[in-house]
């Protein structure tokens, strides 16, 4: 071998190692070539985790990865910051297809995928005591004054109990635990610490609220946030000013999640949402159905069940890259969710029906 020769493969090594080395460091410090923008760039992962586990998860539909045999969810690293595509598969279950983004060196959660069977059941109540659309309310409200209802719980209430009002001038109240919240007719809503009225109330607005003698009102709160539905305008109890400010306009109706983290209202064809710890009050529409909403429900934090005249469906919350639902056709007059048993309940023409276990 000549010296020239050596010479040459010694200059050889010295580029190659000068051109790859970098290369490696990179790599190894988690950094890729994106060959679309052709610029090199700090790679992300994606986590995914799933109830039940399932069979197999892929990202971008060429990373095929199957959670272990004690464990429900995925990790993969190494991807590029872009949008990436993950689909869920089980065997017997509804798929689920998600588009994220990655950042660079961030891990994109999904965390809380719930998946359902593609063949869930119903099945006739014959037991007419288990529904849970029986009148349970301890109150009720006649000409703007509150009495005790005749449910079996106020079995042991006389007739003449019965008669006499415990609260007078009122358009709406609501039950929470051992807590009393009513709206009086003269515009300030008030707290009692007990339902038989033994503690003096708390006005909780500065401000009155001009109430509607024809106006129809509905009170919501999980103890922390209250909402009050005036005819539509939906109002939100700030505890900073102590005072009711408008939150959305046409609402039919509004439900806290059970963390009290979100809420969701819908107005005809459209659910949003909002994350109320969100001191602008940002809503985000959800879903927008063809049919008019008659009722919505949590199924837990990350899911929602609503219903239309001829179809129920189970939405998630997550709307990032596009929102996952499973559509049920079933007809249905009103929907409940048990949480104790996880199954959810729907009245159809007087008739009740229950679900199989939508939840493990």
């Amino acid at each position: 071998m000549t010296k020239r020769t050596r010479l040459t493969i010694l200059l050889s090594c010295v580029v190659c190692f000068v051109v790859v080395a970098p290369y490696i460091v990179l790599y190894s410090m988690g950094y890729r070539v994106d060959f679309e923008t052709m610029k090199i760039a700090a790679t992300g992962g994606i986590y995914v985790r799933t109830f039940p586990t399932a069979d197999q998860i892929i990202i971008d539909s060429k990373i095929n990865k199957t959670p272990a045999l004690f464990a429900n969810s995925v990790f993969v690293q190494s991807l590029l910051p872009k949008n990436h595509t993950v689909y869920v598969e089980k065997d017997g279950y509804y798929e689920y297809n998600k588009t994220l983004l990655v950042k660079e060196k961030e891990v994109t959660k999904l965390e809380n995928v719930l998946l359902f069977r593609n063949d869930i059941k119903f099945e006739t109540v014959i037991d007419g005591t288990k529904s849970p659309f029986t009148p349970s309310e301890k109150f009720l409200i006649k000409n703007n004054n509150l009495y005790y209802s005749n449910i079996p719980e106020n079995s042991k209430i006389t007739n003449a109990q019965k008669l006499v009002p415990v609260l007078k001038n009122l358009v709406a109240f609501t039950l929470q635990d051992n807590n009393v919240v009513w709206m009086g007719t003269d515009g300030f809503l008030y707290k009692s610490g007990s339902t038989d009225f033994s503690d003096d109330p708390i006005k909780l607005n500065l401000t009155p609220l001009k109430v509607n003698k024809k106006g129809v009102y509905k009170i919501t709160t999980d103890g922390q946030n209250t909402f009050v539905n005036d005819s539509g305008t939906l109002l939100l109890f700030n505890s900073h000013t102590n005072n009711l400010d408008t939150f959305a306009q046409s609402v039919k109706d509004v439900k806290i999640s059970p963390d009290g983290k979100n809420v969701i209202y819908f107005i005809n064809q459209e659910i949003y949402i909002s994350l109320l710890s969100d001191a602008s009050n940002k809503k985000t529409l959800l879903y927008s159905s063809p049919k008019n909403i008659i009722d919505c429900v949590w199924l837990n934090n990350d899911y929602i069940i609503f219903n239309t005249d001829n179809q129920i469906t189970i939405s998630e919350i997550d709307y990032r890259g596009s929102t996952n639902v499973v559509n049920l056709s079933q007809a249905s007059d009103k929907i409940f969710f048990n949480h104790q048993d996880n199954k959810l309940y729907i009245l159809n023409k007087n008739i009740l029906l229950s679900s199989d276990k939508l939840t493990p």
